[in-house]
């Protein structure tokens, strides 16, 4: 387990009157197996209306390499149903893991929250 790494953001998105928050952790990360050498990373997300209830939490899967960042798009229809808070997911996700994406290791992240 690599325990040094303690990867968590929370973004606050208004969008026509409602506010949502995201919060994001780094469960795991593991390599792939193509020619991109891309690695897969599991975040554990969290959104939260403004009225501080939970709407959803669960772990979205985030493939990236050198070429791009690509969230599952899978994994976020199968757990959230609202069409606007799908895409407004796929983005922060996007933008959470960009920034890592040179320090994420290979192993099991050490849960912070």
């Amino acid at each position: 387990m690599i325990y040094s790494l303690h990867l968590e953001t929370m973004v606050t998105v208004m969008f026509m009157k409602e506010e949502y928050r995201f919060r994001f952790q780094v469960h795991k990360v593991e390599e792939s197996s193509d020619e991109y050498q891309s690695m897969e990373v599991t975040v554990l997300a969290r959104i939260i209306n403004d009225k501080k209830d939970l709407l959803y939490e669960g772990l979205f899967r985030v493939r990236f390499n050198t070429i791009g960042i690509y969230p599952f798009p899978r994994d976020v229809a199968r757990q959230v149903f609202s069409k606007h808070l799908q895409r407004l997911l796929l983005m922060e996700l996007k933008r959470y893991i960009k920034p890592q994406r040179k320090y994420l290791t290979p192993g099991e992240y050490k849960p912070i929250w």
